[in-house]
C-alpha cells in the first residue's frame, strides 16, 4: 500500500501519520500514568545548594532506569554509563536502515527542591496527582512531561513497526539544574552520542507548546560592598550632617542598596539597549536573586552594629548574540562610575565575583532545517486541540542543555509540554493535552526528518 496524503482538515495526511496520532491516542493513559509515576520520583539534583547529597543521590537514576524501559520494549537497547557514582545517564538509538538523518530526542531527570510542602495547595510536591486536564507534582513541567513525550513518541514507532532510514536516539541525562553538563549531556556526547540535530523537550513556550530554535545566555556574579563596623546607637553620628561620617561608621547595607539602585538603573537601560526579535522586550534583566549580609563572624545575625558588608547574588540574562566578557565589562564599568558619586564607594568601590557563564544556544542557520520540519509535525499533531494552527517559533527565555549539544557540533533546539512559569514554582503541573500533543509531534517529526524505510505501515 503506498503512502499517499489525506487530509486532517487543510493538513495533508498520509496513512503512516494517521496511524502514529491513532496509536498515540490509544496510548493517552499509559501516557499520563507514566508521567504521575516518575513525578513520584524524587530525582532532585544531589548537588542543588541546600540538598543533603546522600539523601537524593540514586534517584535521577531512577527515572533514567524507568525510562530505559520504554526504550528498551520499543527496540532500542539502554546504554547506561555514570560519570558521577550514583547519578546515572540513559541513552538508546532506535537503529535506522541506512540513508537517511540522525536525530537526538533529549531531556534532563534531575527536578529542584519544592520549597516548602505547605506551600503547595495541590498536595504533596511528589504526588504525580492526576486531575482532568493536568498532572501536578515537582518536575512535570520540567521536564519529566517532555521526557515522557518523547519516550513514548518511540513507543508509539516500535508498536507500529515503523523503520527509519536514520537513527532516532534517546537520551535521559543528569546535572541540568545544578549547570552540571560533564556528568549528564555533554559526557553523552563524549560517549558518542551524535547525530544531525537535536530537540531538546524543554517546557518552551513560555506558556504552550512553541518552538525555540536560540536561548538566552546567563552569567552570575556576587557583588560585594564593605562598610565600617561600629555600635548601632552610632547609626546617628554615621549618616546625619554634623556627625563624624565614615569617621564614626559605615552600614554596608545602606551602600549595599545604593548599588542595588544602581544595577536597578541599568536594568531599565536594558529594556531600550538589550534587544533579539525572537524575545519579548525587557526580557533580558538583572536578577537579585539572593542577599545576605551583616557582621562577619560570631554577630553575623545580630543587628546591633552597622553591617561590614553585604553581597547580593545576580542572575543576568544577555542576548545571544552578545560576546558574554562584554557584558560583564558593561556591568563593572557602571558600577565603577555610579561609585564615583559616593565618597565610600569611591574609596571602596564594591567589587564583583563572576560565578559561572552558561552560554546562550545560538545554532544559527545550521538550526533551520529542523526547525521547519518540527513546525511541520507540530500543526498536523496539534489539529484538533487548543494549540492547532502553526507553532510559534521564538526564543527560550532560559538556559538549558542545548547549548552544549550546538556547541559539539549538534544543531539543537527546543520544544516540549509544560509552562517555564510552573517550572521552579509551586503547584507545577502539565496540562495532559499539551502533554500527547507533543508525544504526537516527536513521532511524526522522527518519520519525517529521519525518512520512513519502508513506504507504509
Amino acid at each position: 500500500m503506498n503512502d499517499r496524503e489525506g487530509t486532517t482538515g487543510e493538513i495533508p495526511i498520509t496513512p503512516t501519520q494517521t496511524r502514529i496520532v491513532e496509536v498515540i491516542e490509544g496510548m493517552r493513559d499509559e501516557i499520563v500514568n507514566t508521567l504521575s509515576e516518575i513525578v513520584k520520583i524524587r530525582s532532585i539534583s544531589p548537588k542543588f545548594p541546600g540538598v543533603v547529597y546522600e539523601e537524593f543521590l540514586g534517584n535521577e537514576g531512577d527515572v533514567s532506569r524507568y525510562l530505559g524501559k520504554i526504550y528498551q520494549e520499543a527496540g532500542a537497547d539502554p546504554d547506561y554509563w555514570e560519570v558521577e557514582p550514583q547519578r546515572t545517564n540513559v541513552a538508546a538509538v532506535y537503529r535506522g536502515a541506512g540513508g537517511g538523518k540522525s536525530l537526538i530526542y533529549n531531556g534532563h531527570v534531575d527536578v529542584v527542591p519544592p520549597g516548602q510542602a505547605e506551600d503547595w495547595r495541590s498536595g504533596d510536591p511528589f504526588s504525580g496527582r492526576i486531575d482532568t486536564d493536568r498532572v501536578w507534582g515537582r518536575g512535570t513541567s520540567d521536564m519529566k512531561a517532555g521526557l515522557v513525550a518523547q519516550a513514548y513518541a518511540l513507543a508509539a514507532l516500535g508498536r507500529l513497526g515503523i523503520r527509519l532510514k536514520g537513527d532516532l536516539i534517546l537520551e535521559a541525562t543528569v546535572g541540568e539544574e545544578t549547570m552540571d553538563h560533564e556528568a549528564g549531556v555533554s559526557s553523552a556526547i563524549e560517549r558518542g552520542y551524535r547525530a544531525d540535530a537535536a530537540v531538546v523537550s524543554e517546557p518552551s513556550g513560555p506558556d504552550t507548546l512553541a518552538i525555540s530554535p536560540l536561548s538566552s545566555g546567563m552569567l552570575w556574579c556576587d557583588i560585594t560592598v564593605v562598610g565600617k563596623r561600629t555600635h548601632a546607637a552610632m547609626r546617628g553620628q554615621s549618616i546625619h550632617a554634623g556627625g563624624g561620617g565614615p569617621d564614626i561608621g559605615v552600614n554596608a547595607i545602606d551602600k549595599g542598596v545604593m548599588i542595588f539602585e544602581a544595577i536597578r538603573r541599568l536594568e531599565q537601560e536594558w529594556v531600550f539597549t538589550k534587544t533579539h526579535p525572537e524575545f519579548n522586550a525587557g526580557h533580558f534583566s538583572l536578577l537579585p536573586g539572593a542577599i545576605i549580609g551583616g557582621t562577619k563572624g560570631a554577630n553575623a545575625q545580630i543587628p546591633f552594629m552597622l553591617a561590614d558588608y553585604l553581597t547580593i547574588d545576580y542572575v543576568v540574562w544577555y542576548p545571544p548574540n552578545e560576546d558574554p566578557e562584554a557584558v560583564k565589562a558593561e556591568i563593572e564599568a557602571h558600577l565603577e562610575a555610579f561609585s564615583q558619586t559616593d565618597t565610600w564607594l569611591r574609596d571602596n568601590p564594591p567589587v564583583v565575583n563572576w560565578k559561572q557563564n552558561w552560554r546562550a544556544n545560538n545554532p544559527g542557520l545550521a538550526a533551520e532545517n529542523i526547525t521547519r520540519a518540527l513546525e511541520r509535525a507540530h500543526e498536523l499533531a496539534a489539529v484538533g486541540t487548543e494549540f492547532a494552527g502553526p507553532a510559534s517559533v521564538n526564543g527560550f527565555c532560559a538556559v538549558y542543555d542545548a547549548t552544549f549539544l550546538t556547541e559539539s557540533g549538534i544543531p539543537a533546539i527546543s520544544y516540549g509540554p509544560g509552562d517555564v512559569r510552573m517550572a521552579h514554582a509551586d503547584d507545577e503541573y502539565a496540562l495532559i493535552e499539551e502533554l500527547i500533543t507533543a508525544t504526537k509531534a516527536f513521532a511524526l517529526l522522527a518519520v519525517d526528518w529521519c525518512e520512513l524505510a519502508e513506504p507504509s505501515v
